[in-house]
């Protein structure tokens, strides 16, 4: 169910750290397909390519792994890899923070909106 009232910006944003949460939480402001296509679309594809990326190049590292030619190079090549990773997700955790702020206002906007026209003078 959607809001037909004005939503808490604070709670809202609080909504988009909990898992499925953060789903009822655009579907209440009414941007669900939006935040589908904006944030979470693009993060399975990154997510997707990280998980190719690294699957082909997980039998090198298995290889290098046992050698003493750069045991060193393999395991901050595999940290990079994970800081890489996380810094993507920060980002698109951050966009949707952004895109909740911005579309939680507007929502809330209607209603100031549709209360100054329908009060008497």
């Amino acid at each position: 169910m959607s809001a037909d009232h004005k939503v808490s910006v604070g709670w809202q944003i609080v909504f988009t750290f909990i898992p499925i949460v953060n789903f009822w939480a655009f579907y209440r402001i009414r941007r669900l397909q939006k935040y589908l296509f904006y944030v979470i679309l693009p993060s399975i594809v990154m997510s997707t390519i990280y998980t190719i990326y690294n699957s082909s190049s997980l039998e090198t590292r298995f290889i290098y792994w046992g050698s003493t030619d750069d045991p060193i190079g393999n395991v901050r090549s595999a940290a990079t890899a994970i800081i890489a990773a996380d810094a993507i997700s920060f980002v698109f955790q951050a966009f949707a923070i952004y895109l909740m702020i911005i579309w939680s206002r507007k929502h809330n906007r209607q209603f100031d909106q549709s209360a100054t026209l329908q009060k008497p003078e």
